[in-house]
């Protein structure tokens, strides 16, 4: 039952520090664990924004995001000089905060990745012409780790980042590889894995491979074509996942 009071501050036992990578996503599949086992019910009253920060190790602007992200679907509620409230206890639509997270951030992906394509096009060249063997085996051993792992063990990792950049260091040129390991910073912030559906992913990461062999075979027109593939998969995976499928 929520407590008279609208509820008081929660025993810190039951919340858990977020990992980084999974941002506001970790807090908001947390919060609807402790939803669905009763440790929060309707009326009950969240704990101050920076006691919450600190319990799960975010930064408040996260925590904001995922608060947000559970307001839009009814689930908390701010009430002015009170603080926040849990209103709802029922399900939340996985999709359409997926298609949410999406859309607000289209613009910003498509940009990143227009930059990416640029120099990542290039490096893949490069990477077939000047690789040595052992960049070329770094490029193909989180592939490999990728395809051997089940999906929901090769997703908690950042692989996909991996192979990004050791293709980057292994078109030596250090310049072009210090600004795709940038664009790659940026990029990770926006949280395009978790956003769209584990089979998704593990789809565009199925990509990869054709790079790597176009690589491996010293043929710079076949890695640019495959590269040039992979950020079309990238852009299609968008339009689709954020509903518009112009």
């Amino acid at each position: 039952m929520a407590k008279e009071d609208g509820g008081s501050a929660l025993d810190s036992a039951k919340f858990s520090p977020i990992k980084a990578i999974l941002r506001y996503q970790s807090i908001v599949d947390q919060i609807m664990g402790l939803i669905g086992s009763g440790d929060l019910q309707v009326g009950d009253r969240f704990p101050a924004e920076r006691d919450l920060a600190e319990r799960w190790m975010v930064s408040r602007p996260i925590l904001r995001e995922a608060f947000r992200v559970l307001e839009s679907q009814g689930i908390v509620e701010s009430r002015h000089g009170a603080g926040r409230f849990v209103r709802s206890d029922r399900p939340i639509d996985i999709g359409e905060i997926r298609r949410s997270h999406l859309r607000d951030r289209r613009k910003a992906l498509l940009q990143i990745w227009e930059v990416r394509s640029l120099l990542e096009i290039r490096a893949a060249e490069l990477a077939a012409v000047n690789a040595n063997d052992n960049q070329i085996h770094a490029i193909e051993f989180p592939i490999a780790e990728i395809e051997a792992l089940p999906a929901e063990e090769s997703h908690k990792k950042d692989l996909n980042l991996e192979i990004h950049t050791a293709i980057a260091n292994a078109s030596c040129n250090p310049y072009l590889a210090e600004l795709i390991i940038k664009a790659l910073d940026e990029y990770r912030f926006l949280n395009f894995k978790e956003a769209v559906p584990l089979k998704e992913w593990k789809r565009l990461q199925d990509e990869h491979r054709p790079i790597a062999e176009a690589i491996r075979a010293r043929s710079p027109g076949r890695a640019r074509k495959e590269m040039e593939n992979h950020f079309e998969g990238l852009r299609s995976a968008l339009r689709k996942w954020s509903g518009d499928e112009k």
